[in-house]
């Protein structure tokens, strides 16, 4: 995943799990935020705890993240209803922290973020 900076990084993320999962993208806006508790202040942590909520918000509550809301110290996920008759094509358990080191390429952030699938 890249992003031009840590709130694109992170949003990127949210999305690319969620897409990963679903095996495509919602084409559906936003409904409400979802905040996500403890929001870390570490990069490596914000990125584990991002896209835990969202695969939590999607298979506990059937809402597909759609992007990441960042208000200083705060992150909320913008959250919509998956579409009738969608599933999940894929059960991913967690994001780790294996390896994760998010650097800076190019003048855009990457990291590789191993799911445990």
């Amino acid at each position: 995943m890249w992003g031009a900076n840590r709130a694109e990084l992170l949003r990127n993320a949210v999305a690319g799990v969620v897409r990963l999962a679903l095996g495509r993208s919602p084409r559906r806006r936003a409904i409400r935020l979802e905040v996500v508790p403890s929001w870390p202040t570490a990069l490596e942590r914000q990125l584990v705890r991002a896209v835990n909520e969202a695969l939590h918000q999607l298979y506990a509550r059937r809402q597909a993240a759609l992007g990441l809301d960042l208000r200083g110290r705060r992150a909320a996920l913008e959250v919509t209803e998956l579409p009738a008759g969608w599933m999940p094509e894929l059960e991913i358990k967690a994001a780790t922290f294996h390896a994760l080191a998010p650097r800076r390429r190019g003048g855009r952030l990457s990291v590789v973020l191993t799911l445990d699938l």
